[in-house]
């Protein structure tokens, strides 16, 4: 087995065929196809036969086709905010974390609402539920993390909770398909909410 020489990642014939397949995936998703194995194949340039043996079910190229993408700041563990060093910078904060994710939610608006639709049919919602609100939930507890021990934990879920249609595809889809504002607008709405629920938490509302 072959292997490149910056990482020591395996390179060999099989591993080439998985990652074509697996980028085959992602673009099906990036365009709106349809998510199967045949669909993978054609634009992998492998036959179907070959296809199928990594994956064996159409759920499998769903699976690998909402796989978090490279670029996602939420799924970057290297990526944070600006740190807030007082509670009074804590909204700016959610402001800015909020705009980061935004511009990258609306980057990506066709993958994340056709993920959105695949995790709301009951054939494959569990699968889809995998991935969740786990980096979305990350994210919003470093935040919350700032705020000064005199908030009540009450206090503390509810801002949590509020802040959740603020990231990914909810955040995309109420602000352009129900308050059909453009996208710029929307962004600033996103963070303005974003630090107008962490100054009312802090203000004890």
């Amino acid at each position: 087995m072959q292997s490149s020489p910056e990482s020591g990642a395996p390179t060999g014939p099989r591993e080439r065929t998985f990652r074509l397949l697996r980028e085959a995936a992602r673009e099906l998703v990036r365009t709106g196809r349809p998510l199967t194995v045949p669909a993978a194949a054609e634009l992998a340039g492998v036959s179907r036969a070959t296809a199928y043996r990594y994956f064996q079910t159409n759920d499998a190229v769903v699976l690998h086709a909402t796989m978090s993408l490279a670029d996602d700041p939420l799924a970057d563990v290297d990526w944070a905010p600006p740190t807030a060093t007082s509670p009074s910078e804590l909204g700016a904060r959610a402001a800015e974390l909020v705009r980061v994710t935004a511009e990258w939610a609306f980057d990506h608006e066709t993958e994340l609402r056709t993920m959105l639709r695949l995790s709301l049919g009951p054939e494959r919602k569990n699968l889809i539920r995998r991935r969740g609100l786990t980096n979305r939930g990350r994210w919003i507890a470093a935040l919350l993390e700032g705020l000064p021990s005199e908030v009540q934990p009450a206090a503390r879920e509810r801002l949590a909770a509020a802040l959740i249609p603020l990231f990914g595809s909810d955040a995309v889809v109420w602000t352009t398909d129900m308050a059909e504002l453009p996208r710029d607008h929307a962004i600033d709405l996103l963070s303005w909410m974003a630090q107008a629920l962490v100054k009312a938490t802090l203000a004890g509302w």
